[in-house]
């Protein structure tokens, strides 16, 4: 018996549509769920917190900033190793 881990209803493997994941951690399975597609599309596609919108906006100033920096800064410089 296979349950949804969004709506922990049983799926109908044979009527409806579902995904199956894992984590592993190396060679290890650490967990694994079982989800309607509908479900699994439902939380993969949720509101944003309000810090992942403030970290969004963030990175958004850094590559805003990144790609005004003068391209000097940006080249490739020598590097010496001292031994």
């Amino acid at each position: 018996m296979k349950i949804c881990k969004k709506c922990n209803q049983e799926i109908d493997t044979k009527k409806e549509r579902y995904t199956h994941i894992e984590d592993w951690n190396c060679e290890k399975m650490e967990g694994d769920s079982w989800w309607h597609l509908k479900c699994f599309g439902e939380a993969m596609n949720r509101e944003l917190t309000q810090l992942e919108k403030q970290a969004k906006f963030m990175l958004g100033k850094a590559g805003t900033i990144f790609n005004n920096l003068p391209k000097e800064m940006l080249e490739k410089k020598e590097e010496y190793i001292l031994r």
